[in-house]
């Protein structure tokens, strides 16, 4: 395993969630340009499904990618070429003439984002205490929120003032910066050398073990409500809802930004609670239900209170995701890979959400894709109930045989 700083461990963990959380703002920030993008480019609704698709496709599969390198060349560089991809990509996003440029820079982008994401949580949990562990999930995860809150109501308003591609640019630009100040900041970090022997026949072992396979589909409703409302609840709140641009831009912020305190919290009380099982298939549940919701709910001050809500538990079900996979995988060597397995599953599935979202709304309407979209997240949660045996327990750790 890498070197764990007793002392100056807050740095570099702040430096990694500085770099999630423009990351982030990466993903979310093409959301309010939509609308500008299709009266420029011409595009039509599933069009659009279509662009932010390919940026789900290029993440979900690379994740594997990710893991398996950071297993070779360790979690930094993989962590520092994931967002410099990102960032580069993002820059030619602002680029685009057409439909096929912009699916293919975003697929890059979602490549970039692949390869960032897994060995990020691996360095953190190479980095902090282990006791300080969910913790700091938390944090990684409610950055992710705070980053892409920022980039929806921040270029909610840079859109209006510049038109869509200058400020991709200047976000593409920061990326890179930090990207920089990452290779900088985590100098220090050193693999262990054991932990890059083997790494097929070990990818195997954890490809093995069945809580893996489980825990991301019993917590799919996360990644289907982050992508979708994400994504394209900006777009629907202007469209189908009729609301103005400011007003539906403040509804996608609130969902992301008070999930970075939702994030912060539900990661402290994931470490200390008994019955963690319970409270995470739970909450999966509740985020289920409540997505479906929005297509019942067109107050906008119940709009505004169930965004919130919807924020806190999708950072908290995929907090508690994340700390419950790096706990079940016995070797430590491959945390980052079991990781980038567990997003890749997810992401597979939410790769094509958006399309399918956008599908549905067209054929039958909005209401009928929400009800899709947390149906189908409610019954990968009801069936974790029937597994709750399969989720408790910690395995050993695994030694590395050379």
């Amino acid at each position: 395993m890498g070197i764990r700083w007793n002392v100056g461990y807050r740095f570099q963990a702040g430096s990694i969630n500085a770099s999630r959380a423009v990351y982030a703002l990466n993903w979310f920030n093409i959301a309010p340009g939509l609308t500008y993008i299709s009266h420029d480019l011409k595009l039509q609704l599933v069009q659009l499904g279509v662009i932010t698709t390919a940026f789900y496709i290029g993440l979900s599969t690379f994740q594997m990618v990710g893991g398996l390198l950071a297993s070779r060349i360790g979690n930094r560089f993989t962590s520092v070429l994931g967002i410099s991809i990102l960032g580069a990509s993002v820059v030619l996003t602002g680029m685009s003439q057409n439909l096929f440029e912009l699916f293919t820079f975003r697929l890059f982008a979602g490549i970039g984002s692949a390869l960032f994401f897994s060995p990020a949580l691996g360095l953190l949990a190479d980095i902090v205490p282990r006791d300080r562990y969910s913790f700091y999930v938390g944090l990684f995860n409610g950055s992710f929120n705070l980053g892409g809150g920022m980039g929806i109501i921040g270029w909610n308003f840079l859109d209006q003032i510049f038109g869509w591609r200058p400020p991709l640019f200047f976000a593409g630009a920061v990326m890179l910066f930090l990207a920089a100040e990452n290779l900088y900041a985590l100098r220090a970090y050193k693999p262990d050398p054991e932990n890059r022997v083997n790494i097929f026949r070990r990818a195997g072992d954890v490809l093995r073990t069945p809580i893996i396979w489980l825990l991301p589909i019993i917590a799919l409703a996360g990644i289907l409500t982050e992508t979708v409302v994400g994504q394209l609840f900006v777009y629907y709140a202007e469209t189908h809802l009729h609301l103005a641009a400011n007003y539906a831009s403040t509804l996608g912020t609130i969902y992301l930004m008070i999930g970075f305190l939702g994030g912060a919290l539900g990661g402290y009380i994931f470490g200390v609670v008994r019955r963690r099982i319970i409270l995470f298939l739970g909450s999966t549940v509740l985020l289920a239900v409540l997505t479906m919701m929005v297509a019942f709910v067109q107050q906008y001050y119940l709009l505004v209170a169930l965004m919130a809500v919807l924020g806190i538990l999708t950072v908290n079900s995929l907090s508690m995701l994340y700390t419950l996979v790096v706990e079940r995988t016995p070797d430590r060597g491959m945390v980052s890979f079991s990781l980038s397995f567990v997003n890749f599953v997810q992401n597979i599935i939410g790769a094509f959400s958006p399309a399918v979202f956008t599908l549905i709304a067209y054929y039958r309407g909005f209401e009928s894709s929400w009800i899709f979209l947390g149906a189908l997240g409610l019954a990968c949660a009801a069936a974790g109930f029937y597994m709750r045996s399969e989720m408790r327990g910690k395995p050993k750790v695994t030694e590395i045989n050379v």
